[in-house]
């Protein structure tokens, strides 16, 4: 989305727009990376705390689903912008909706998601809008 903001592609392409969801586009859970980092210090930190910690799988993310056309729509409240899409056929494989259950990272490691898609979308604009080209020089 962002680089379709940016101007670095013409349009963004949505995968699926026949799903059984509310608007026909995939449901996925997006986290922030802040929401990201602050799980895995928390992974770490039990990791160092607790001598039966062995291995253990932890779930990160908001546990809530948000359909891609949604994700695009707050993108451009957030940009200010206008994002193109071009409506594709579904890939093969993908499901309708992939969200997380995160009841055992809130448990064991006291984490839980703080940032909603607005607040993505916000902070990825200000970040992308002022490195159009990521963390590489313009070519």
């Amino acid at each position: 989305i962002q680089q379709v903001a940016v101007g670095r592609l013409p349009e963004l392409n949505v995968f699926g727009h026949d799903y059984p969801t509310k608007d026909g586009s995939a449901v996925r859970d997006y986290i922030h990376v802040m929401d990201l980092a602050d799980g895995h210090v928390a992974a770490l930190n039990k990791l160092f705390t607790d001598s039966k910690i062995g291995c253990n799988a932890y779930n990160l993310g908001t546990g809530q689903g948000t359909s891609v056309l949604e994700m695009v729509s707050a993108f451009e409240k957030a940009s200010g912008k206008k994002i193109p899409i071009k409506l594709c056929p579904r890939r093969a494989g993908d499901a309708t909706a992939v969200y997380a259950s995160t009841e055992r990272a809130e448990k064991e490691l006291g984490w839980k998601a703080k940032y909603g898609v607005d607040e993505m979308c916000r902070d990825q604009w200000n970040w992308a809008n002022n490195n159009p080209w990521g963390f590489q020089k313009k070519p």
